[in-house]
């Protein structure tokens, strides 16, 4: 099975999830799978034009970016904008999919979700799409109508979801992938003294790299200020200065303070702490979680950070902080070693250490059931619907068997639709058997006749291609049921119609009226114009 996960660069989140999932297919199962960057893949322009405004947004202009998380989160037309720009953009990422050739396209990025969905709507893309939400707050711009399953972090969102209309049975409260080692269960006393601290002195882990500059340095100095016993850990990740800022600060500070730029241990210095202050990004928070290490979050983005920051309140596993209120509420957890007990409980209690496991294997079960449909050669476009339908021209003591089911108000002849990588013939041979429940091989092609009609009372505009076989039943029981006699299938029905009388009933198409009665030596091409 072949796997393409979508992910772009929009905040690190989208791609610690999707290589964590990675990650785990390529080490425990045999499937290939392929991590595109979809943004990427489409266009460097595009790629930098919408990461680049996302991450100004989100670090320069938070309040504006939280006014329109919370207006896309609405009906109103610039909701519905979002979903017709990325329809464009979609044509322009199907060459990419299509050369891939995916037996299951997992997404974790909104946007990717709705152009997939939108290829899906115009039967360009017809494997399984799963949608893994990487927030622990729903907004509609995951919401896509093509989806078939959806992933997410926490079971409060299941009710969210439903109330959006999406069907329970395609929400699956998984959690958020993140890589294994999180949930690997280290000796914290051993890593405290790998890393130079004490083992008996409370822990503080700041993952500084996300915050403001003058805001954690000052949250540091206040924590020194402390009367408390504790030691902290503090990463900056990639920003250059504030490392600086902090090799000058922690040289006076009373409090013992391991600092790091980057590092791709971070699981280490999590499973070495008590508690973390942090920003509320998704990953970090599941990241956290699976260390059983409760948060204390700060500077939250208005939108999604906001609503992973709600959630770590309401279920006892983390507290916000501000900086008015920052060492006052670091402290109070750190004294009262209860409190801080029962929040890692409920981090404990949060277990989403088997993700990545579900996730591979719903991606299974939608390939494997994907796979085993077969469909038919039937789709809509924007001009209208094609189908590829075959049918049976089957006279026996001149009279011409029709059929007519209770959708349909004029008569027509027994057949159906023909299945994707189906002949004619077979198909019309198992429509048979489906219809009347016998066993008969389609003779000849009598004609192949393409129509043009609309159908009432939808409007819908129908190009139909069929293929008439004659098919000799006399080996068959038909004869003995009846002029009239009911089908197999609920609502279908059955008549013997002598040939003089074709002229007289509304049977389509018309053609038939009037043919039947004298077949073409050769495979004849009809046109029908309604």
């Amino acid at each position: 099975m072949r796997i393409v996960i979508l992910t772009c660069a929009t905040g690190g989140g989208h791609l610690r999830a999707a290589a964590a999932l990675e990650k785990y297919i390529k080490e425990t199962t045999d499937h290939e799978v392929i991590q595109m960057d979809f943004l990427k893949s489409i266009g460097k322009l595009l790629d930098k034009t919408i990461c680049d405004s996302y991450l100004f947004m989100a670090k320069k202009t938070p309040a504006l970016f939280g006014r329109l998380y919370k207006t896309t989160n609405r009906d109103n037309p610039l909701a519905d904008f979002v979903p017709r720009t990325t329809e464009l953009i979609a044509l322009q990422l199907y060459p990419h999919l299509e050369a891939l050739a995916p037996d299951v396209i997992i997404s974790v990025h909104p946007f990717a979700t709705e152009m997939v969905s939108s290829l899906k709507e115009d039967k360009k893309i017809t494997c399984p799409l799963i949608c893994i939400m990487t927030d622990y707050g729903v907004h509609k711009a995951w919401i896509a109508p093509c989806v078939d399953a959806y992933v997410v972090a926490c079971d409060d969102m299941v009710d969210e979801l439903r109330r959006c209309g999406i069907p329970k049975e395609h929400i699956y409260p998984y959690g958020i992938p993140v890589h294994d080692v999180f949930f690997d269960k280290e000796d914290q006393a051993k890593l405290l003294q790998e890393m130079g601290l004490d083992t008996d002195v409370p822990t503080v882990l700041f993952m500084a790299g996300s915050m403001g500059v003058s805001n954690i340095v000052d949250l540091y100095r206040d924590l020194c200020a402390s009367p408390l016993a504790l030691q902290m850990i503090i990463i900056t990740g990639n920003n250059k200065k504030l490392y600086e800022l902090f090799s000058e600060e922690i040289q006076t500070s009373p409090k013992k303070t391991k600092l790091l730029q980057f590092t791709k241990e971070v699981e280490r210095y999590m499973h070495a702490s008590d508690l973390i202050v942090t920003k509320p990004g998704g990953l970090t928070v599941s990241e956290a979680l699976a260390c059983n290490l409760p948060l204390a979050v700060f500077d939250a983005i208005p939108g999604q950070e906001e609503d992973n920051a709600n959630f770590l309140q309401t279920h006892d596993m983390g507290v916000r902080i501000t900086s008015e209120n920052f060492s006052a509420v670091i402290s109070s957890l750190i004294e009262h070693k209860e409190r801080l007990r029962c929040m890692r409980e409920s981090c404990r209690a949060f277990d989403k250490s088997r993700a990545n496991e579900h996730i591979v294997a719903l991606a299974e079960r939608l390939a494997k059931a994907f796979a085993a449909f077969n469909p038919d050669v039937s789709f809509s476009t924007r001009k209208g619907r094609f189908n590829y339908r075959t049918a049976a021209v089957i006279v026996q003591d001149g009279r011409l068997l029709v059929t007519t089911d209770s959708n349909s108000a004029y008569n027509y002849l027994p057949g159906g639709r023909v299945t994707v990588n189906e002949t004619a013939e077979d198909a019309l041979t198992r429509e048979l058997r489906e219809e009347l429940n016998i066993e008969v091989a389609p003779g000849r092609a009598l004609w192949v006749c393409q129509s043009f009609f609309t159908l009432e009372p939808t409007g819908e505009r129908i190009h139909e291609l069929c293929t008439y076989f004659a098919v000799d039943v006399s080996g068959t029981d038909l004869l003995k049921r009846g002029d009239r006699f009911p089908g197999e299938e609920p609502g279908v029905r059955f008549e013997w119609i002598p040939l003089d009388r074709l002229p007289e009933i509304d049977l389509e198409p018309e053609f038939l009226k009037t043919q039947v009665k004298n077949p073409p030596e050769h495979t004849e091409l009809i046109t029908v114009q309604g």
